[in-house]
């Protein structure tokens, strides 16, 4: 199996983006969520210190410090959504896709929704099979799918291998944030890194 990158991810912090589920944009019968990148303006994180930690309801909240990390590498294609009333905390939406082979994978599928096509439940992401057949070039990327189950599901963050080494050089105290492996997909026929979406 060949390294292209890691899957970056937080450690839990005790917190949902959406508390109420009535904010959120719903299938009219699944009734699960239809946006899973979408910011609660009124979120606020008072229970964790780290960098990068995440929320029960999948979501990636980063510090100010991570955000000018990225900016001063100025890497493109993140959006850092806002909170009203926390200005040290960012919601990270990555946009840069990466397919994921879940065939190779054995990625489960529970309950399509004839309406909205979302899933009851994905599991089965890591270690992560990607479609790419060299290593993931400086920056962060996603999955095309997401993770998990109901209303907390969300895509695998990745980053390349340069990408790991400056954050980890950066100083940002990066003890409870895991890195996993993620692998091309061997012998399957892949889009190059620089055709990603």
């Amino acid at each position: 199996m060949k390294l292209v990158g890691y899957t970056i991810t937080g450690q839990d912090n005790d917190s949902y983006m959406f508390r109420d589920n009535s904010a959120l944009n719903r299938c009219t019968v699944c009734g699960y969520r239809l946006d899973f990148s979408q910011t609660n303006p009124d979120y606020t994180l008072t229970k964790c210190s780290a960098h990068i930690s995440a929320t029960y309801d999948g979501q990636t909240i980063v510090s100010k410090k991570f955000k000018e990390f990225c900016e001063l590498n100025e890497y493109r294609r993140i959006r850092f959504g806002s909170f009203e009333n926390d200005s040290n905390h960012f919601h990270l939406v990555l946009t840069r896709k990466i397919k994921f082979d879940a065939v190779r994978r054995g990625t489960r599928f529970e309950r399509l929704c004839p309406q909205c096509g979302n899933h009851g439940a994905v599991a089965g992401a890591t270690p992560a099979y990607v479609f790419v057949d060299e290593s993931l070039a400086d920056g962060f990327y996603r999955t095309d799918l997401i993770f998990g189950s109901g209303n907390e599901k969300a895509p695998l963050n990745l980053l390349g291998s340069e990408t790991r080494a400056k954050l980890i050089a950066a100083g940002l105290g990066l003890e409870d944030v895991d890195f996993h492996p993620a692998y091309a997909c061997g012998d399957v026929p892949v889009k190059p890194v620089s055709g990603i979406p």
